[in-house]
């Protein structure tokens, strides 16, 4: 997968401005803004998997991208779900230390439980919120072939195509959270401002880096389920 064309693609559309200024503008729209640039960012991603030549959205058919930005989030909490139940686990096992009533010795004991109980859950929840966001990927590089909310539920055919191609689902992973923390780092430098283009820019680099992906793995990819 190809990094800095990820970065620089938008620039060779005359009218980029206007498109990721508009985004800016979008993200702050309160939950709409969110569904709205994820389902920008699934169309920018489809134009790239299909060799688009202009593959950077316009914000015309406004209420399909929230439409489709809400079906991917929605995919995406039912893949987390299980991080809310080992979070809900944590919650518990604050409250076992008051369990001791008026002995100090219980107290201690339930607190050291309740710090071995919190430290074991979050690395679980971390190792598990890292797979289930690959596996989901998978999900939806087939999605951009299908549209349909059921093959992102496919958790079968996703873990398989991703297991098959695990090299390039890896690097996909990697370049995101590099990104990430480059983008940090610029918004640190530059006392938030550059936070202001965040939103816009995870959308239209993950979405190039998304449709790259599907290209590389399209050979693997088992056909649609009927």
């Amino acid at each position: 997968m190809d990094f800095t064309r990820a970065l620089t693609f938008p620039f060779d559309d005359e009218e980029w401005l206007q498109k990721l200024g508009l985004g800016v503008l979008i993200q702050f729209i309160p939950i709409i803004g969110s569904f709205a640039l994820q389902g920008w960012a699934f169309e920018l991603a489809k134009r790239v998997r299909n060799n688009d030549p202009a593959p950077l959205p316009d914000w015309s058919d406004f209420g399909g991208k929230i439409g489709k930005g809400f079906m991917l989030w929605l995919g995406s909490l039912i893949y987390q779900l299980p991080t809310v139940l080992f979070a809900c686990v944590v919650a518990f096992a604050m409250f076992l230390p008051a369990m001791g009533g008026d002995s100090e010795e219980a107290m201690a004991a339930l607190g050291g439980l309740a710090t071995i109980i919190a430290i074991c859950c979050s690395c679980v929840i971390v190792l598990y919120a890292i797979a289930a966001s690959v596996v989901y990927a998978g999900g939806v590089v087939r999605y951009l072939d299908t549209e349909e909310f059921s093959t992102l539920l496919q958790f079968g055919d996703n873990f398989a195509l991703v297991r098959e191609n695990i090299g390039d689902f890896g690097m996909f992973l990697l370049y995101l959270i590099g990104a990430g923390l480059v983008a940090g780092v610029v918004s640190s430098i530059t006392l938030g401002l550059a936070g202001l283009l965040y939103g816009p820019f995870f959308a239209y680099f993950g979405g190039h880096l998304l449709g790259q992906l599907a290209i590389k793995v399209s050979g693997s990819m088992a056909a649609p389920a009927v």
